[in-house]
């Protein structure tokens, strides 16, 4: 696989930058050269010559703005954006309360809008950038508990595609699926309580699920560097054991629910007589023979 030249990827933008993923990703950066704007509420503890820590509240953009000024003055530029920020939680949806759905969704959904929506012109203009969302395999899938999470976490997925598509001209945008890794704090919040008798002892997924192992987050964390140091570099990047299961679970969910609707979806459309003959030749030959085949 062909490598990207480093100097379109030399400095790193890193929310979330003082626990889990976001300080491992910080962590192996410096180890391989890079210069790294370390962001966190709690100042990241990095003290590298190549690395600028500050305290970012990624849900005000003032503070967001003001950290990507100090990160060009002290770099020139900054080439990767990559959001790690965000918490979790475990209510039930009979159980959630507006105002927490509301401050789950502005940490993790609100906060990642407001730092691409802050670094997109810097980009834009330099004709290069990177973005990377850690959406998580909540992302795709789902969990017991997961209302607050999950919603967050499908909202920067379809958030991510829609910027993928946007900027493609001059950026590469990428989300990357994590599924459980010890050290991070997501663990910290599975303690699931519910007061209601049809919830209780629910599995977490649909389907009997057991961790027989142990994701080892400073190999994810490399894999995720390595696929930014790629040229091309994978719409999504699926890691750990457990995310690659659940995914796959969804997918063939997914698949099922599509052959299903297939049918009927199909009759639902006629087609337009105004549409241009040429243009009609062409969409069946091609289109529509592929979809006899299928």
């Amino acid at each position: 696989m062909k490598k990207i030249d480093k100097n379109k990827i030399k400095t790193w933008f890193v929310t979330g930058a003082s626990s889990g993923v976001g300080h491992e990703l910080c962590k192996q950066l410096l180890e391989r050269g890079y210069n790294v704007i370390a962001v966190a509420r709690r100042v990241p503890d990095f003290e590298h010559e190549n690395a600028l820590c500050l305290s970012v509240d990624v849900t005000a953009p003032q503070t967001i703005q003001e950290a990507i000024l100090k990160g060009i003055d002290k770099f020139g530029k900054i080439d990767v954006l990559s959001n790690n920020a965000g918490i979790s939680a475990n209510i039930t949806c009979e159980e959630e309360n507006l105002e927490h759905m509301k401050e789950v969704m502005e940490i993790n959904f609100f906060g990642t809008f407001n730092t691409i929506n802050a670094l997109l012109p810097h980009f834009r203009a330099n004709k290069n950038g990177t973005i990377i969302n850690n959406t998580s395999m909540h992302g795709l899938s789902f969990r017991y508990g997961g209302s607050a999470y999950c919603a967050s976490k499908h909202a920067i997925e379809g958030f991510s595609s829609v910027v993928w598509h946007e900027a493609k001209s001059f950026c590469r945008v990428m989300a990357f699926e994590l599924g459980w890794f010890p050290g991070t704090d997501i663990g910290t919040h599975w303690n699931k309580v519910t007061t209601i008798d049809e919830y209780k002892n629910l599995n977490d997924f649909y389907k009997k699920f057991y961790y027989s192992f142990i994701n080892q987050l400073d190999i994810g964390v490399k894999y995720i560097i390595d696929e930014v140091e790629k040229e091309k570099i994978q719409r999504r990047l699926i890691l750990g054991k457990d995310a690659i299961i659940k995914v796959d679970s969804e997918i063939k969910y997914l698949r099922k629910n599509w052959r299903e609707s297939k049918r009927r979806a199909l009759k639902c459309a006629k087609f337009n007589k105004e549409f241009p003959k040429k243009v009609l030749k062409k969409v069946m030959k091609v289109v529509f023979n592929k979809e006899i085949n299928i």
